[in-house]
């Protein structure tokens, strides 16, 4: 699962398709930035499905393939993007908020949409440009902690400067990274936090494998309790030591945020061709 998008050409607009079945009259551009026909969709209103497809299916058809491949554009689309799975729109949407938020960054903040479907509109696209190339500057530099295991150095959790995740949740504890520190937030007592420590079994696991642990603070003689061993996932849950430690943003690769580039490709094909983002 991911999120896709494209931005249409503007060859319709400009006169420069290719014959259409119908007359072009016909055509316009619906709510979500499609070629659609007038007939097509006053057919549809007025007949039941099976009939619809009995007068119009072949019509159909044609005007969909006309839509497609009806100007040099593959399928009509100036621009396509896979923007990202369902973890990297999380992260980019943390990102924002983490370097100032809708108040910094008002557009950008409600740029992805929370599920596939519908369109940015074009009147929104420069200023959104505007908002990502002054994001990008600022996540260059974003620093990453990251919590690796002592013995392996293998990552297991990772937070920018500043952030705060949940990466372990039961009914009455949550676990995760606040900055450069992993805390242990337990109902009815104070919130411990640290840069180092140690995880101990007690007890026995319960009936959905999840070990207990003491949680020993290295760094600060704090003790805690986690309902579960903190990883690496996958892993044998007995005594491991944790830390934490700095580096530069690992969602940079060869020094660029690909994700967001990815953004800004769409955002100036919707400004070159005057036609919304189509989230898909």
């Amino acid at each position: 699962m991911g999120l896709d998008a494209t931005v249409r050409c503007d060859c319709f607009e400009k006169g420069l398709m290719r014959p259409c079945p119908v007359d072009i009259a016909d055509i316009y551009v619906d709510g979500d930035g499609y070629l659609a026909s007038r007939t097509l969709d006053e057919a549809s209103r007025a007949l039941d499905f099976r009939r619809f497809l009995a007068r119009y299916e072949r019509l159909e058809e044609e005007i969909d393939e006309w839509a497609r491949n009806g100007c040099s554009h593959e399928s009509g689309e100036l621009c396509s993007e896979r923007v990202g799975n369902i973890a990297a729109c999380a992260h980019f949407k943390s990102l924002v908020k983490e370097v100032g938020g809708e108040e910094e960054f008002p557009y950008l903040s409600k740029l992805l949409p929370y599920s596939n479907g519908g369109i940015y509109p074009v009147e929104k696209a420069l200023k959104t440009l505007e908002e990502l190339n002054r994001f990008i500057d600022v996540v260059s530099n974003v620093n990453e902690w990251v919590l690796c295991d002592m013995e392996t150095e293998e990552e297991v959790w990772s937070c920018t400067t500043h952030a705060s995740f949940v990466w372990m949740l039961s009914y009455d504890s949550r676990i995760g990274m606040a900055g450069d520190r992993v805390f242990f937030a337990q109902a009815g007592k104070p919130v411990v936090e640290t840069t180092h420590f140690k995880q101990i079994p007690i007890g026995h696991p319960d009936n959905q494998g999840c070990q207990p642990m003491r949680i020993v603070c290295l760094d600060t003689g704090a003790e805690t309790y986690s309902f579960d061993s903190i990883g690496p996932d996958g892993s044998k849950k007995i005594e491991r030591e944790f830390y934490v430690a700095s580096k530069k943003a690992p969602f940079l690769f060869e020094g660029k945020y690909w994700m967001a580039e990815r953004i800004k490709n769409l955002l100036i094909a919707s400004i070159q061709s005057g036609n919304p983002i189509r989230w898909c």
